[in-house]
């Protein structure tokens, strides 16, 4: 169990003439002041190299209210990423990822800069960074209060050095909790990960099955992962 508590002061100038509402609700500085309980059980078999057992992580934050600040919301995420080996030093992989967000009090929405987002290498692959989601009129990310990912993920070994992948995300934002289950958004594909000093190195291309007009088809994606 781990607890943290946090003050932050936030501060949204300069705008541009297309700025969403929901931006613009929040220019000017807002004190957060926030506090954090999380729960965690791990039971993997190699942090770095996990080829059994799994990670389930629950967080709940709560912000304003008696902790003071400018804004009240509560937040609550939910992580398990799971791991099974059927041959040798091929695994299988799955990760679940939820979580709900309200606002309370005297504040009317949950800041946009504490919503939820997905799309890009660690969320939903095959879309754009944050392009997964609810989006302004303008086509820009203004996030939501509810979420839902899960991927699939399927590593074997090339090389010594080199695993490659086949992958399903599937999953998608909201803006508002009871719109959560709603248009699901899918992608496949492919990838490798290279064991590099730094750590390994994960390069993705996956490839939407749920584009929208003007969504370019297919993506590369590249990240530093902390398992190999």
């Amino acid at each position: 169990l781990d607890g943290m508590y946090k003050i932050e002061r936030v501060k949204i100038s300069s705008l541009a003439s297309n700025a969403s509402s929901d931006v613009r609700k929040e220019e000017g500085e807002n004190l957060i002041s926030s506090l954090s309980l999380t729960l965690t059980r791990d039971t993997r078999n190699n942090v770095f190299n996990p080829t059994s057992g799994g990670v389930l992580r629950n967080t709940v934050q709560f912000a304003g209210g008696w902790l003071g600040g400018d804004r009240d919301f509560m937040k609550y995420t939910s992580m398990l990423d799971w791991y099974f080996t059927y041959f040798k030093n091929q695994t299988f992989e799955i990760k679940l990822r939820g979580g709900v967000a309200n606002e309370f009090g005297d504040t009317t929405m949950v800041p946009i800069y504490e919503r939820f987002y997905a799309g890009g290498a660690n969320t939903i692959r095959g879309y754009g960074y944050r392009d997964v989601g609810p989006k302004s009129a303008a086509g820009n990310p203004i996030g939501g209060e509810s979420m839902a990912i899960a991927n699939f993920e399927y590593t074997f070994p090339i090389v010594k050095q080199i695993k490659g992948a086949i992958f399903y995300d599937v999953g998608n934002v909201w803006s508002k909790i009871s719109d959560i289950g709603q248009n699901f958004r899918s992608a496949v594909g492919v990838g490798v990960r290279v064991k590099t000093p730094l750590g390994p190195v994960k390069i993705d291309y996956g490839y939407g099955l749920n584009d929208k007009p003007g969504e370019r088809k297919g993506r590369f994606h590249f990240s530093m992962s902390r398992n190999f």
